[in-house]
């Protein structure tokens, strides 16, 4: 990846004199800044099943083999016109790095990769756990293909995902116990009930789950220097904690017991990592911006992804104007998330009909958005989201 400030000179120059062509990577840069030519569009590559882009892929072999990724990726791109592809890699949750550290995961042909066994089922079994000390495994998988796809396609841009300390922490401990740790951890910190503390302790370790989210803090901070150092760019970068919301834990929780966690990643790696942390509504960003302090709070992530739908799936339309009126006030880009129930059952038409309500809407508001297919579910078709991010180059021009 080149220079992120040639990255932009140029792509400033491209949007002001109309000389030479915007590509993918140029434009995500300008509508985190402002505004591009257009609406800028996103694939989640992985999230589409394998044989939903050629039948001789299966997960199986897309476990063992960089190349069948590579080769299913350049599939993808040859199909579908997308301005940003994420994570070009099919291994599940395996790339994150705990595969490494212990964790067990079952690989079978037809389901992605899925946890079932976790290297953490005591305090004492922290302990063991020793951070990487070079990219190896899944971890160095999805580095030398990232690299290699980015070399292959220097005009699309490639964002590293990276789990954060609570997702990784769900990885190693289990997403069973997980959340029972640090409610119980909770409690005792939050009475000061001497009975009710020796209750808490009979019941479980209130101990574990500082303790882990120590380790899983130390180890997402490694995890993306390793990959630094290993010639990957943060740009675009995303720190994901997505399990770290409703209805695992509120909103106050979050802030109180995971964010200061989230928030010595990003510090250490000077700010450079996006925050995903996915809101309910729109009130809840509203809330977020005018009563929580000002610092990593303000750099989510602003998108409708768990937003209420209709039984279709789509967002509820009357979250459009509130969100982008959010988003306009505080200068953010937004990314309108097109559910995959909604793709795999619509027609064109319902399609267009959606596209062209959300990037109108944009247009007419000024307001930065982007616009992603995270999900062609069994049933859908690559078609469809092409056709999609079609209608987004039609409808969504500034």
């Amino acid at each position: 990846m080149a220079n992120l400030m040639a990255i932009m000179l140029k792509a400033v120059a491209k949007r002001k004199l109309g000389v030479g062509k915007i590509n993918g990577t140029e434009r995500f840069m300008l509508s985190q800044l402002g505004m591009a030519d257009r609406i800028p569009t996103t694939l989640g590559a992985t999230n589409i099943e394998p044989h939903l882009i050629d039948p001789k892929y299966n997960y199986t072999i897309l476990a063992k083999s960089p190349e069948a990724n590579l080769e299913l990726f350049e599939k993808v791109c040859e199909r579908v016109d997308a301005d940003l592809i994420v994570a070009p890699v099919w291994q599940g949750l395996m790339f994150f790095g705990t595969a490494e550290l212990g964790t067990e995961f079952k690989i079978t042909d037809d389901r992605v990769p899925y946890s079932v066994g976790y290297p953490i089922k005591t305090k004492e079994d922290i302990e063991k756990i020793k951070l990487p000390e070079a990219p190896a495994g899944y971890f160095k998988m999805y580095l030398d293909i990232t690299k290699e796809a980015q070399r292959r396609r220097p005009d699309l841009l490639f964002t590293m995902l990276f789990d954060g300390p609570w997702d990784l922490a769900m990885l190693l401990r289990g997403d069973d116990k997980l959340p029972l740790d640090m409610r119980l951890y909770k409690d005792y910190v939050e009475t000061d009930d001497p009975i009710r503390k020796e209750k808490i302790r009979k019941r479980g370790n209130p101990d574990i789950y500082p303790a882990i989210m120590e380790l899983t803090t130390k180890l997402a901070i490694q995890h993306i220097s390793l990959a630094v150092k290993y010639g990957m760019s943060l740009t675009g970068a995303m720190l994901v904690d997505q399990y770290a919301a409703s209805p695992i834990m509120s909103r106050q929780d979050y802030v109180k017991y995971v964010l200061p966690y989230i928030e010595r990643v990003w510090l250490h790696h000077k700010k450079k990592v996006q925050i995903m942390y996915p809101c309910p509504s729109p009130n809840q960003m509203q809330e977020i911006m005018e009563k929580e302090p000002d610092g990593i709070n303000h750099q989510i992530l602003w998108a409708n992804y768990i937003f209420p739908t209709t039984p279709e799936g789509i967002t509820l339309p009357e979250f459009d104007r509130p969100v982008f009126e959010l988003a306009k006030k505080y200068k953010k880009n937004f990314s309108y998330f097109l559910h995959g129930k909604f793709l795999r059952d619509a027609t064109e038409l319902e399609i267009e009909q959606v596209v062209k309500r959300v990037c109108t809407l944009a247009v007419q508001m000024g307001v930065s958005l982007s616009f992603i297919i995270s999900s062609v579910p069994p049933g859908a078709s690559l078609e469809k989201a092409n056709f999609t991010f079609q209608m987004v180059q039609k409808y969504g021009r500034y």
